[in-house]
């Protein structure tokens, strides 16, 4: 493969998951700035990963590296790279409610859907609200969740049961004290 058909292949795998990743790196962040940011090294490794796969051919003595499914990898690597991101600056989840309420409506409805989203996410252990959170906000499949956080499949279907539950006793204990 050359360089030209390389670069293509990149531009039409940007342009399927640019959004979806974006969506997602966002979601994870709560900072436009730094998903755009998280999603371009995204794409970057997943070039690299690509050019390596046509360079270190069985042939050359190296091992020739496959994505098999690199909505999968572009995934991974985005959840990863968001992980890493947060783990540098653990303060970025950390805004005050009040705080990140007052910015929503500078930077628009993504900002206040995230907000929402995390506002009711936050009661659940990290493991279900990620499963909840590819779920609805990525549209992926539990199939395809377990793919992107290398699980089985079952662990994926009981993490995301165990979170409706708690998600339909907490909105069942708010409409009861509404009454």
């Amino acid at each position: 493969m050359n360089k030209g058909t390389d670069i293509r292949q990149l531009e039409r795998v940007i342009d399927e998951w640019q959004d979806r990743l974006y969506s997602l790196a966002f979601f994870r962040l709560g900072d436009e700035g730094a998903a755009q940011d998280v999603v371009q090294e995204a794409f970057i490794r997943y070039y690299r990963a690509q050019s390596l796969t046509t360079v270190a051919t069985p042939e050359a003595g190296g091992q020739a590296m496959t994505i098999r499914n690199p909505k999968a990898w572009l995934y991974r690597t985005t959840l990863n790279l968001t992980t890493d991101h947060l783990r540098r600056r653990p303060s970025i989840r950390a805004v005050p409610l009040s705080a990140a309420a007052s910015e929503a409506e500078e930077t628009g409805e993504l900002h206040e859907e995230y907000l929402r989203l995390e506002h009711l996410l936050a009661p659940l252990p990290a493991e279900q609200a990620e499963v909840v959170r590819l779920h609805f906000t990525d549209d992926l499949s539990m199939a395809e969740i377990a793919e992107v956080l290398g699980l089985k499949r079952d662990t994926v279907k009981s993490r995301y049961r165990y979170a409706m539950e708690k998600l339909r006793k907490m909105l069942a204990t708010s409409l009861a004290s509404r009454k």
